[in-house]
């Protein structure tokens, strides 16, 4: 719950004061290659949320997000042909700050164009 504030120029809005934020990283694959690509270096502790991926054309292809040496889904995603694809059971989804996030794009069919894969984490902003 935040604070009612009034700005100089009229308008009024809420503040909100909560330390807990979300926020998303993607990665684009321009050719829809297979192949291992680099998603992020966790800045702070954070916790995996969600995988979601967008593909491109072709026909098939699976998506898997590894922490460090580790799978973050349970099981590989199967991505949709011009549709976002997401909802796979998380797991391994703590991450420290320092930790590497990449992402693996495996089985393309169908020369896909692009896949983009977004990851959307959960952090708590330190209140001093």
């Amino acid at each position: 719950m935040g604070y009612k504030v009034h700005t100089v120029d009229g308008k009024s809005g809420d503040v909100d004061l909560s330390h807990v934020r979300t926020y998303s990283k993607e990665v684009r694959v321009a050719s829809g290659a297979a192949g291992t690509y680099q998603l992020v270096k966790v800045p702070a502790a954070a916790t995996i949320l969600a995988v979601r991926a967008y593909r491109m054309g072709g026909t098939g292809g699976t998506v898997q997000v590894k922490k460090g040496a580790s799978d973050v889904l349970a099981a590989p995603l199967a991505t949709s042909t011009d549709a976002w694809a997401g909802g796979g059971a998380v797991q391994n989804a703590t991450c420290a700050a320092g930790d590497n996030v990449a992402v693996v794009l495996a089985s393309p069919a169908g020369s896909p164009t692009e896949v983009l894969v977004q990851v959307d984490f959960r952090t708590a902003v330190p209140t001093t």
